[in-house]
């Protein structure tokens, strides 16, 4: 697949068919994920591939009991009928044929540099370009999956479950499965022009109609 359509299309799948995900699909995704950048390219990340049914459903209950306690509350607003996508998932999520649990090496997170380290985004860095290239590999693989972060809320107890040493920490869980429906033919994001601006904050915004017409951008007022 042209990788702009692997970037467009990607949506977060949270109901799948019950066909089986082969070792060889999920070694290739993993072969092209690794060549993300790492800080220091200490390429930190481990991956837990659980299959087996009674890790799948241990799983399961943490992520669900974490759901509830944490993260379904900030869908409370929303209409509950009782098919919502991610209650759903959250709820079968042990029937899906893999789950990818992401962890990192907390000191290929270190700079020794306090101004990044002790900044509350920069470490990501080192991990989640991985993550994300694991979720394009798989999309272009025709597998979907959804990025959360369910399991960190009960990490401790997933750590004993999956036999995590200390040294390292849950940065993603990815359901993965062969999806129940096709994929959007593209996702909806803001618009470049929302969000993308010249020369400083609050400048004019970077538009394709004055790049086509070799115009720069004045400043806005």
């Amino acid at each position: 697949m042209d990788i702009f359509e692997v970037m467009r299309t990607a949506s977060a799948t949270r109901e799948f068919r019950a066909d089986p995900v082969g070792d060889e699909v999920l070694y290739t995704v993993l072969d092209n994920a690794r060549f993300a950048p790492s800080g220091g390219n200490r390429q930190g990340w481990r991956v837990i591939v659980v299959r087996d049914a009674s890790v799948r459903r241990q799983v399961r209950d943490l992520y669900l009991r974490a759901w509830r306690e944490f993260m379904q509350p900030l869908f409370a607003h929303l209409p509950d009928n009782g098919s919502r996508p991610a209650d759903r998932y959250a709820e079968h999520l042990d029937e899906l044929p893999v789950q990818l649990v992401v962890l990192v090496e907390r000191a290929a997170l270190v700079t020794t540099v306090p101004a990044l380290d002790d900044n509350g985004f920069v470490p990501g860095a080192s991990i989640y370009p991985f993550v994300q290239n694991v979720v394009l590999a798989l999309r272009a693989e025709g597998l979907g999956t959804v990025l959360t972060a369910g399991l960190t809320p009960v990490e401790n107890d997933a750590r004993e479950v999956l036999q995590i040493p200390e040294d390292l920490s849950i940065a993603a869980h990815l359901g993965v499965g062969w999806p129940a429906r096709p994929f959007p033919k593209r996702l909806k994001r803001r618009a470049v022009e929302e969000f993308a601006m010249v020369d400083r904050f609050g400048g004019a915004p970077l538009r394709m109609e004055d790049m086509l017409c070799g115009v720069k951008p004045a400043l806005s007022a």
